[in-house]
């Protein structure tokens, strides 16, 4: 009988795999405005991930590496980008949390840790992403944007973002705390697949209803 964590594993390829086959199929309606980066982002996901599932499981030591220092940091440029550069207009924001998340990467380069890159890395960045999410919501509240939701394409990936990376936070921050207790983990890490499942399904349908120009 297959583990929980077994089908939370194989459901969330197979929503990011959905994500970035919609994006192939929905990239003529995108494809004049910045919002087909985005969707190149999702294609990249989804073929990184079969890569890493049926081709990367026999070098694990290179697809830990992989993570570490290309897909996670690239994750949160593409979002510093779509969020404070094009969405809030503060390239300045944009410009100094690439910096701060380029300077994360260090301990790597210090101490050649994947797991301690992993932990420190994700931190950083899912605080300084964190910030922007907030600045995103408020910008909505305080818009007619936030009446038009169904057509705003930052909607769905703000719910989702803020779901995964800020929900997921505590597990990175109080890590040593958290692995001691197994119910506290298992639970978290349930938390964990559901909302980064559920993130890929808010971006396909953000690809599916929302309007480029919103």
């Amino acid at each position: 009988m297959a583990s929980p964590f077994h089908l939370l594993e194989e459901t969330l390829l197979f929503s990011e795999v959905l994500a970035g086959t919609i994006a192939i199929i929905k990239f003529k309606k995108f494809k004049d405005t910045h919002w087909k980066w985005f969707l190149y982002y999702l294609v990249f996901i989804a073929s990184s991930e079969l890569i890493c599932k049926f081709v990367l499981c026999y070098f694990k030591d290179f697809r830990a590496y992989y993570y570490a220092l290309f897909v996670i940091p690239l994750e949160f440029l593409i979002f510093y980008w779509l969020y404070s550069y094009k969405s809030l207009n503060k390239q300045k924001l944009f410009w100094f949390s690439c910096f701060i998340c380029f300077i994360s990467l260090f301990p790597f380069f210090s101490f050649g840790g994947k797991d301690l890159v992993n932990s420190f890395n994700y931190l950083i960045g899912t605080f300084l992403l964190t910030i922007m999410i907030l600045l995103e919501y408020d910008k909505q509240i305080k818009s007619d944007d936030i009446l038009r939701f169904k057509e705003n394409m930052m909607f769905y990936i703000n719910i989702g973002t803020g779901l995964f990376y800020v929900g997921t936070l505590p597990l990175y921050a109080f890590s040593s705390l958290i692995t001691k207790d197994y119910s506290i983990l298992y639970n978290y890490s349930i938390y964990f697949y559901l909302s980064d499942i559920l993130m890929y399904i808010l971006f396909s349908i953000a690809l599916l209803w929302g309007k480029p120009n919103t």
